[in-house]
């Protein structure tokens, strides 16, 4: 993954000025507007904020970045501010930059460090923290459903984008009980249909803990059959329950 650069206080000036054409002055026309703004304003203070970071950079002693090559982290010059075109997806939607790139005056061989000054993997386009906003989007409520309330408030993404970041930010989630927490549970199987998988035969399994403060937590989920055995769903959590104080309580759909 890219390195985060080291923690700086810089300021950016950030003047912007553009031309847009309105016909009316209600809430609706003036949203229009802005929205046909937004990328443009994105990307102008993502590229003046990344150039001013990488102007810092650039005149430290020791850079927050290597050459991939030799593993020289002091000897660079700049190549271009404005190189190859490459997207990012914002919280709001995607915009393109122009990279920064760098010289290795050691071996000579190039780099881009824009990813690395927004502290994302080589060749990725959508940062993490979008991706949870997305992921958190599609497992709330159906992907089309998503694309559409995206589509309400400005974004442009599309559902195969949020079915993407569900699938990768799940594939990274573990759950179990917390010893934190309430030794209270619940689990049920939800019906949902996995896909993949016929529905009939196979449904999600859910175990919830109660919160001390108040609400539930996911503690498990499973892929099972109907009726079936509930084992995986527990089985992380064995070793929490023996921790409990009190006695754990555990309430299942039969």
């Amino acid at each position: 993954m890219g390195e985060n650069p080291r923690k700086r206080d810089i300021t950016i000036e950030f003047d912007c000025q553009f031309r847009v054409d309105l016909d009316d002055s209600d809430f609706s026309s003036i949203m229009k507007a802005f929205l046909i703004l937004l990328p443009q304003l994105l990307e102008d203070f993502f590229q003046k904020v990344l150039v001013g970071f990488g102007e810092y950079e650039m005149s430290s002693a020791k850079k927050s970045f290597a050459c991939k090559c030799c593993g020289n982290d002091t000897d660079f010059i700049w190549k271009t501010r404005h190189g190859k075109a490459t997207t990012i997806l914002t919280w709001f939607r995607w915009i393109t930059l122009k990279q920064l790139q760098v010289l290795c005056k050691r071996c000579g061989s190039k780099q881009y460090i824009t990813r690395t000054l927004l502290g994302m993997e080589s060749r990725k386009r959508v940062p993490e923290e979008t991706r949870r906003k997305l992921a958190l989007m599609g497992a709330l409520t159906s992907y089309r459903v998503s694309e559409k309330f995206g589509k309400m408030f400005g974004w442009a993404i599309d559902k195969m984008t949020i079915w993407k970041s569900v699938q990768q930010v799940g594939a990274k989630m573990d759950f179990a009980l917390d010893e934190n927490e309430e030794p209270r549970a619940e689990a049920d199987g939800t019906g949902v249909g996995i896909v993949g998988i016929a529905k009939r035969g196979k449904e999600l399994k859910v175990l919830i803990q109660y919160k001390k403060g108040g609400g539930v937590r996911v503690a498990g989920i499973d892929i099972g059959n109907y009726n079936g055995s509930w084992n995986k769903l527990f089985k992380k959590s064995i070793e929490v329950i023996k921790k409990f104080k009190r006695p754990f309580l555990l309430l299942t759909d039969g």
